[in-house]
């Protein structure tokens, strides 16, 4: 609070949030992992192993 003004009431309350969605088949659901550090959730969900784009030799001759 800033110059002239007084807080006269206050009150914090703990909320609680809930948010769901449907994974893409394409990803990893047995290793996503979840970190909250500052109030932020970070998610880190892989694709799964087939998902993965993978590098194919080609032999010429």
């Amino acid at each position: 609070l800033t110059g002239e003004m007084e807080l006269l009431y206050g009150e914090v309350q703990n909320a609680q949030y809930r948010r769901s969605f449907t994974l893409s088949r394409e990803l990893d659901p047995a290793h996503i992992e979840a970190k909250l550090a500052n109030g932020v959730l970070r998610l880190r969900i892989p694709k799964a192993e087939e998902a993965r784009p993978r590098r194919i030799e080609v032999s010429v001759g």
